[in-house]
């Protein structure tokens, strides 16, 4: 992939199994990594059977928020029994919330909140949602501020390969661009590893003008020195973003076009690391099944 997994897994994520999309979008995951929670959808599809995802998602991921839509039809999948021996097989009921869509009846619902959330102790809540989609996307962005879901980290950062790019000037001088490859960006700061010489640039310096390029999505900021370090025989130097006015931040305008681009950047690293795993798990062979091909041979 060209960037470490153990990068790619740090931090904490939040997993919805199998959502409902017609009542938590898509697009509600771009606004979420805007906020600082950084969220995947699972979907249905008839390559990986959902037990195998989930069973690497949890693998893979240490610190991790799982959410079971339980109103997912699946052939030969009782929600129930399998969310029971989920957390028995894991431990993990405090990482465990429940999805489901609004019931008629007060008692339905006290009787799910009773058996997911008391009998097997999942911490993460048990959530009705509103046939209005509008409606949805506060009370996750509620259940993901109770879970305290944006972990440690006050920004997310993606984690860039050789396709995004940086290119700026030094002073007036257009004939000699720097240029190099982005380490990891964020809404707020970017990274970059020069491996020779040190930038000739001091600490909390300015620089007025920076073209960037993630994997086709051009912009341009002022940026400031923030730190660096020495690693690895190179440089790492951080950078924050300044806006038009000289102040911290991205122009408003440039941080909304540049929100779908990170997250796309995030989601398509996660998913090829999922794919990837997925492809290198061998499926569970069900014990019937492995006792009769024994008989055969």
């Amino acid at each position: 992939m060209g960037i470490s997994v153990n990068e790619i897994v740090t931090g904490r994520k939040t997993f919805f199994i199998l959502p409902d999309t017609s009542l938590m979008p898509e697009a509600y995951l771009e606004e979420y990594f805007a906020l600082g929670y950084e969220c995947y959808y699972v979907p249905f599809d008839k390559r990986v059977n959902i037990q195998k995802k989930v069973k690497v998602i949890t693998s893979l991921f240490k610190d991790l928020i799982i959410f079971f839509n339980i109103d997912y039809e699946l052939p030969g999948l009782d929600w129930e029994d399998y969310i029971y021996d989920y957390i028995q097989e894991y431990d993990n009921a405090s990482s465990v919330g429940i999805l489901y869509t609004k019931r008629q009846s007060k008692l339905e619902k006290n009787q799910l909140e009773r058996k997911y959330l008391y009998e097997y102790g999942c911490r993460c809540g048990c959530i009705q949602l509103e046939y209005q989609k509008n409606n949805n996307f506060d009370l996750i962005r509620r259940i993901l501020f109770a879970n305290q879901a944006q972990g440690r980290r006050k920004t997310i950062r993606a984690l860039c390969s050789s396709a995004c790019t940086y290119t700026y000037y030094k002073g007036q001088n257009y004939n000699d661009p720097v240029t190099g490859s982005l380490q990891d960006i964020s809404l707020s700061h970017f990274t970059i590893l020069v491996p020779d010489d040190k930038l000739e640039l001091k600490l909390y310096e300015k620089i007025q003008d920076i073209h960037f390029n993630l994997k086709g999505f051009l912009f341009r900021s002022g940026a400031i020195l923030a730190m660096e370090r020495s690693v690895n025989g190179g440089m790492l130097y951080v950078f924050s973003f300044i806006n038009s006015n000289g102040t911290a931040g991205l122009d408003d305008r440039i941080r909304e076009q540049l929100i779908p681009a990170l997250y796309r950047i995030l989601s398509n690293n996660c998913n090829q690391l999922l794919d990837m795993t997925y492809a290198e798990t061998p499926d569970d062979v069900p014990p019937e099944e492995s006792e009769d091909e024994e008989e055969t041979e």
